[in-house]
């Protein structure tokens, strides 16, 4: 499988921290997804570290609030104390062809690693 390269993403919420639709660094290392987001605007800063063993879902959600049609990736993934978290983020390009391009790369690594990750024991 191929890991995509870092990118652009926009964060469009469901952690616990105040602040939406904000711009940061979207990537994978180490097994570990990474999503860091500085503060602004009267947000807080954010850094998501989820190992990948810890996500459970990834769907995408159509967003027309901000003046066009976003693609959202929600993933769907357990907290250190088992609680579960929807991420709402998007990875961007400016020019709409290469965003389609990473978006389709990004859902289908994440899709990937959650196929083969192996099934957690109770």
């Amino acid at each position: 499988m191929r890991i995509p390269r870092s990118c652009q993403a926009y964060y469009y919420g469901g952690l616990p921290v105040k602040g939406q639709r904000r711009k940061g660094l979207l990537r994978i290392e180490g097994g570990h997804l990474f999503l860091e987001v500085p503060g602004g605007q009267g947000g807080d800063p954010i850094s998501v570290n989820v190992p990948l063993s810890r996500m459970d879902r990834i769907f995408i959600t159509r967003d027309n609030n901000y003046g066009s049609d976003t693609d959202l990736f929600n993933l769907t993934f357990r907290g250190k104390n088992d609680k579960v978290f929807t991420l709402r983020f998007a990875p961007v390009a400016v020019i709409p062809r290469r965003r389609i391009a990473l978006q389709k790369e990004w859902f289908d690594c994440l899709s990937e690693i959650l196929r083969e990750r192996p099934a957690e024991q109770p």
